[in-house]
């Protein structure tokens, strides 16, 4: 998506919003209608043009990197001090901001500065809506994060081994990214062997693997700001009957819900088709996560894929599909792809990135 392409979406929101002015602080918004990350910076949209505000350690690269119509202005005296100059030298009146990321200092600055001329509107959302339907280009970088993710999982087959901790494999895995196209990884890698697979985002700990557990690897890679999320059950040397079963629940349960996925069909449905089919096995109970979510600038973004998305999918939403089983204390088997709703269908992304 081009300057000009993100700016004519940034348009029609404000006008969507009744807002005169936009200000993004929140990282992946900015980023969006940048077209780049901008750490500790501001974007201030209006109707005629899109500035953002940084300081001297980023300028110089974010002018490189900006295209129209995003100006660059170097702030001297203070972040929020300069956004409060920059806003009344607009002539705007309504400021839409984003209530759950502007911290109080900054609300304090602003309203000092601009108060008796300014409104600011308080927003629970802005860019988010925007950003769940993915563009040709996003889904593109989304792939080749998935490129390397699925390479670093065969890695971790590998790896993977009785005697070796899941510190280590998480580490292994960590290095593998950097060293295979990846910026870093997505989040703070999962690897869960045995009981402590039963806790859905356990932390990763010295416990060596053993013969017999199965161990839940989850992880996501960032490839040029873009990320994927992806989990595998692996299993050590001879697979005991009950997680052989409780793996194929899984698995059916997976296969069932991204089959039921095209544009239309409610979010929550697709949740109910995995749900309904765990709670048909006997295992309810076990499954108290939401099926999926959204992926994209952040690992975890809009859409929510749960039992009280009412939402209809739409073509561009890319998201996880991650049924799973937890016998607490026991074990645990949790399997993730990421699919791209399309006009007709669905595509695994994960089974041909």
């Amino acid at each position: 998506m081009t300057g000009r392409g993100r700016f004519s979406k940034g348009r029609r929101l404000l006008k969507d919003l009744r807002c005169d002015v936009l200000l993004l602080n929140s990282g992946p918004n900015v980023a969006y209608l940048a077209g780049f990350e901008a750490p500790e910076s501001l974007l201030i949209l209006t109707r005629r043009g899109m500035t953002l505000l940084t300081d001297f350690r980023y300028g110089a690269d974010f002018k490189r990197r900006a295209r129209p119509p995003l100006i660059i202005i170097e702030y001297q005296d203070g972040l929020f001090e300069a956004c409060a100059s920059q806003l009344c030298q607009e002539g705007c009146r309504r400021v839409g901001f984003e209530s759950r990321h502007l911290v109080f200092e900054a609300c304090d600055i602003l309203h000092k500065r601009c108060g008796r001329r300014l409104t600011f509107v308080p927003l629970k959302e802005t860019l988010e809506p925007l950003r769940e339907i993915k563009t040709a280009e996003e889904v593109r970088l989304i792939k080749k994060a998935l490129r390397i993710n699925l390479r670093a999982l065969r890695f971790a087959k590998k790896t993977i081994k009785p005697g070796v901790t899941e510190r280590q494999v998480a580490a292994e895995l960590e290095r593998f990214i950097r060293l295979n196209g990846g910026r870093a990884s997505a989040f703070d890698i999962i690897v869960a062997s045995g009981p402590n697979s039963s806790y859905p985002h356990a932390r990763v700990t010295d416990r060596r693997l053993r013969p017999g557990e199965p161990v839940v690897v989850d992880m996501g890679v960032d490839a040029e700001g873009y990320k994927c999320d992806l989990t595998r059950t692996f299993f050590l040397g001879k697979i005991p009957p009950v997680v052989r079963r409780v793996s194929a629940i899984v698995a059916e349960a997976q296969r069932i819900a991204i089959q039921t996925i095209k544009p239309g069909v409610p979010l929550k449905v697709v949740d109910a088709a995995a749900r309904s089919f765990i709670a048909q096995k006997g295992y309810a109970k076990e499954f108290g996560h939401g099926l999926g979510h959204g992926v994209g600038l952040e690992v975890h973004e809009g859409p929510a894929v749960n039992r009280k998305n009412g939402r209809p999918a739409q073509a561009g939403m890319v998201f996880t599909v991650e049924p799973g089983i937890y016998l607490e204390g026991r074990f645990g088997v949790r399997m993730e792809e990421m699919v791209l709703v399309t006009k007709t269908g669905v595509e695994v992304l994960s089974g041909n990135a």
